[in-house]
């Protein structure tokens, strides 16, 4: 046990003075703001692997979108990594991630969708997985800003499948919404990756 501990501990100081070395600055939190995210966080920690050039992130956001008499709730979740060209953690990369969109359709106050009344609250959703392939630059050191373009790939639904109780006949019926096209550069095929970021590496 004293071995492990004692591997680990010279792992450890092995790994943070070969990145204090080169100015790393190797955990790095910020926000995005693009598509399909919208607004989000970002963290992201570079690794020493490949002389620090793997960083590992993870990317978050949430939102709320209003079209018509529809309230759909956009959630997305990515993960993965970057690859830097530079061993100095920052300039150009490649990533690779994978990605959770998941949209969710509310329908309240007895609204009338495609013609069929609903009593109280009807909602549906959809969850689309993407493996995602992207470009960016990360510019800066202590603070930073980035750029990154690319798509995912993935089977998108264009309808969102709602359910409700029908007004009058107490009947639990199913209906059909348009994914809301304000969502921009989302297809069947998959959709396009564009934010910038901002944030700062400790």
């Amino acid at each position: 046990m004293k071995k492990i501990s004692f591997i680990l501990l010279l792992l450890f100081c092995t790994i943070t003075i070969a990145q204090e070395k080169k100015d790393i600055n190797p955990f790095r939190i910020g926000v995005k703001i693009g598509t399909p995210n919208v607004l989000g966080g970002n963290l992201e920690f570079v690794t020493p692997i490949l002389n620090n050039r793997i960083a590992l992130f993870i990317d978050y956001s949430g939102f709320t979108i209003k079209e018509d008499e529809s309230k759909i709730a956009l959630k997305y979740f990515e993960a993965g990594t970057n690859i830097y060209f530079k061993s100095s953690g920052k300039g150009l990369y490649s990533s690779l991630s994978y990605g959770k969109l998941n949209l969710d359709g509310n329908y309240t106050d007895a609204e009338t969708i495609n013609g069929t009344q609903y009593d109280g609250k009807a909602e549906g959703n959809i969850s689309v997985s993407t493996l995602n392939a992207k470009l960016g630059a990360k510019l800066g050191s202590k603070f930073y800003f980035r750029i990154e373009a690319g798509y995912g790939f993935g089977d998108i639904p264009q309808q969102i499948e709602i359910t409700g109780t029908e007004s009058g006949t107490g009947i639990t019926k199913t209906d059909y919404v348009d994914v809301p096209s304000d969502i921009p550069g989302l297809n069947e095929n998959g959709y396009l990756l564009f934010n910038i970021g901002f944030g700062i590496s400790i």
